[in-house]
């Protein structure tokens, strides 16, 4: 009983990287996209369109894990497990991508960013104690904007997105392939 969890384990293991390189590369195409078409508007409708895509990613690769290795009884933790590991895997990709951008290819877009968040934050009249506050803050590194900002925010998004597809995963029972 013990071995088959343990290969279990890997299963959710190595099907969660398969499935994280897919998501990765959809997300560093959604990625290109939206950076190298920021002057057009048509690229940042297309960009949040295809936002919808990384939900539909997530719940394929459920459904398809939940009925090729747990015999269509994933459990719901399995089920978060199988996505964290898949958004985190992904982000890491996503990241190098990022990382390159930011440190490399144009390095004032993190200036950039803080500066529009700035802007938003004194024309929506928050408090100027906190704007002010906002303002003096030091930019952080390549390194940390990504971590924090790619990984720890994919990861999290993966976590929130899991707790409402992975019960819906657990209930669409395709029939086997033959």
């Amino acid at each position: 009983m013990n071995e088959s969890i343990v290969e279990n384990k890997n299963q959710l293991f190595y099907y969660s990287i398969y499935a994280s390189l897919i998501l990765g590369v959809y997300w560093v195409i959604k990625y290109l996209i939206i950076i190298l078409g920021k002057d057009y508007a048509i690229t940042g409708i297309l960009g949040n369109m295809l936002s919808i895509g990384t939900p539909i990613i997530l719940l394929y690769f459920l459904v398809r894990y939940n009925q090729r290795y747990a015999d269509n009884m994933m459990s719901f933790g399995h089920g978060i497990q199988f996505s964290i590991l898949m958004f985190f895997f992904a982000s890491i990709l996503e990241a190098v991508v990022v990382f390159i951008h930011v440190n490399w290819i144009d390095p004032i877009f993190i200036s950039n960013f803080y500066k529009s968040i700035i802007v938003i934050a004194e024309s929506l009249n928050l408090d100027q104690a906190l704007t002010a506050q906002l303002a003096d803050q030091p930019l952080p590194s390549s390194f940390s904007y990504v971590f924090n900002n790619i990984i720890m925010g994919d990861v999290f998004i993966g976590l929130l997105l899991s707790l409402v597809i992975v019960p819906i995963a657990r209930r669409i029972k395709p029939q086997r392939e033959v």
